[in-house]
């Protein structure tokens, strides 16, 4: 693997990282280090300083642009938008290639944790820390470790592997077997599993239901697609570790997941940690971002922070919007912001001088109807939107991400707390475990407790689904396809949705959602674009031995 940026200076500088609340944050204000040594890393400030960078590649990828791109782009759920320049991660076009920056910054930003936590598990036999302290940070590196090595592998397939640190450039690179990678992942988690604490000290660290979490999740990516699998009764075993851990529960009300001041809930497995202090946060959490129209182009409308930057990135696929039985299901209204109120009397439309509605009232709303009928347009104040009038600019904004906290209307750094493992998916995946494992109705019961919590008051009996249901799936015959279904429903936009389709088998080939619902992806995706570029820079760097993915 080569390492440019690393050298001799491993850790310097030591990204800043919260990982407690705002009131219990470690201070990790960057103290640039140079010629650091294996002694300083003994230390106990060296040592705790190495674990806590650890954690810093998290917030390179999910909370980013980036790790949207490579997770939400390019599925069956979003299509291009208007805005941006990585629209060919959506339609798969030549551009997608290795010497895409987001390829590129992904393969080393893991690599590079992956390094550090190398240090961390060496440095630890003789780092001056009570034997207590140092088992639990050597779990913590090995959860990072796996999950890093996790992304990557599914990400591009094989990859090298390294478990000792490397102080410096090294050129001799190969790579190894997917499955050797996969061995190495689940070893170091059924490790992480044994050195954790149930429940963190701080929140932000590794603890046990993390890893329980990740591991069901790696057991059932490297099921795959397969009709029977060891790893679904694997998975299920440490799902249902989370699912029946008395510390979790679902939120009674699914907005209430979204709510800026209830970031710390009885839902969150494990969340990658932002504050508002700018010398803590790093970039921060950008998400907010992306998912916008412009609005402040609307009658009585004026950019605000409540309604965020209306970048344009992703545009929900037709087959998105149409999945949620709206009538009994509340998630589609919960995540998304179809209402706007104006803010700007200047550019209110008037009639005979009168203006059409003051400050306060509804400006632009999207009622979800196909079409508006011209009756009720002629009899509304407002602008009204109806989904033959989408495009690329103008959509529905998902709200999960959305940050009314942040200082100006044009600061992209949010606050916001990404919650990357949570309740409802450890359920939704022990359902899919259980399900494929031939267990069908002990599997039910736990896709309906999301379904449940789902439900318009009232609706909660309409909800239920039961064996039968799951082969009457929108998108196929076959259980996968409801489960599938039913993840987009609870899971838009969470940074999920790629991975989700390649392991079951939907992301390329015979049944590619990709091809049934993108209209852009669809008529370009190939089989090989199961897999990402390697950065063209690592194979140039090498000695000979790293060789392209098949395809680019």
């Amino acid at each position: 693997m080569t390492l440019p940026m690393i050298r001799n200076r491993l850790l310097a500088p030591l990204a800043a990282l919260c990982l407690g609340g705002v009131a219990g944050c470690v201070d990790l204000t960057e103290h640039p280090l140079s010629n650091i040594t294996s002694a300083y890393y003994a230390t106990p400030a060296g040592f705790e300083a190495a674990v806590n960078a650890m954690y810093a590649p998290l917030r390179s990828f999910w909370p980013l642009e980036r790790g949207a791109t490579m997770t939400v782009f390019g599925t069956d759920e979003y299509d291009k938008g208007a805005d941006g320049s990585y629209k060919f991660f959506n339609d798969y076009t030549t551009l997608l290639n290795g010497d895409v920056d987001f390829i590129r910054d992904t393969w080393f930003d893991f690599y590079k944790g992956i390094n550090t936590a190398n240090t961390v598990i060496a440095v630890a036999p003789t780092a001056n820390l009570p034997d207590a302290t140092k088992n639990t940070r050597v779990g913590e590196a090995k959860f990072l470790r796996a999950m890093y090595y996790f992304t990557l592998v599914r990400t591009y397939g094989d990859i090298p592997i390294y478990t000792e640190p490397t102080p410096g450039v090294t050129n001799e690179t190969n790579r190894e077997p997917a499955a050797k990678v996969y061995d190495l992942i689940i070893k170091d988690l059924l490790e992480a599993e044994a050195a954790l604490p149930d429940k963190a000290a701080q929140l932000g660290r590794a603890d046990k239901p993390a890893v329980q979490h990740l591991l069901g999740e790696v057991y059932l990516t490297r099921a795959g697609d397969a009709t029977t699998s060891p790893d679904f009764a694997l998975a299920a075993e440490k799902l249902s570790l989370v699912a029946n851990n008395s510390r979790f529960s679902l939120l009674k009300n699914y907005k209430d997941i979204w709510r800026i001041d209830n970031e710390v809930n009885s839902e969150v497995v494990f969340s990658i940690q932002f504050t508002s202090d700018p010398l803590t946060t790093g970039s921060g959490n950008k998400l907010h971002l992306y998912w916008g129209y412009p609005y402040d182009q609307e009658p009585g409308m004026l950019r605000d922070i409540a309604n965020d930057r209306p970048f344009k990135r992703w545009r929900q696929t037709k087959w998105l919007l149409a999945l949620w039985n709206r009538a009994i299901d509340e998630r589609y209204e919960d995540m998304h912001k179809v209402v706007w109120f104006s803010n700007n009397a200047a550019t209110i439309p008037k009639v005979n001088g009168v203006p059409k509605f003051t400050v306060g009232d509804t400006s632009v709303y999207y009622p979800g109807l196909p079409s508006i009928p011209a009756a009720m347009r002629a009899a509304t104040r407002y602008k009204l939107y109806g989904e033959n009038e989408y495009n690329d600019a103008t959509f529905p904004v998902l709200n999960k991400f959305l940050d009314p906290t942040r200082t100006s209307t044009n600061q992209e750094e949010g606050q916001r707390d990404h919650p990357i493992f949570r309740l409802a998916n450890t359920y939704l995946m022990l359902a899919e475990a259980l399900i494929r494992d031939g267990k069908v109705n002990e599997g039910l019961v736990w896709l309906n407790k999301v379904r449940t919590r789902a439900a318009r008051p009232g609706q909660e009996a309409a909800m239920q689904v039961t064996a039968a249901d799951l082969g009457t799936s929108l998108s196929g015959p076959e259980p996968i396809e409801f489960i599938l279904d039913e993840r987009a429903r609870e899971l838009t936009g969470e940074t999920t949705r790629w991975f989700d389709l390649k392991r079951t088998g939907r992301l390329v080939g015979p049944k590619s959602r990709v091809v049934k619902w993108n209209p852009n992806g669809g008529p370009n995706i190939k089989d090989f674009h199961a897999l990402r570029p390697i950065p063209n820079v690592e194979i140039l760097n090498s000695t000979g031995n790293m060789k392209q993915n098949p395809g680019y």
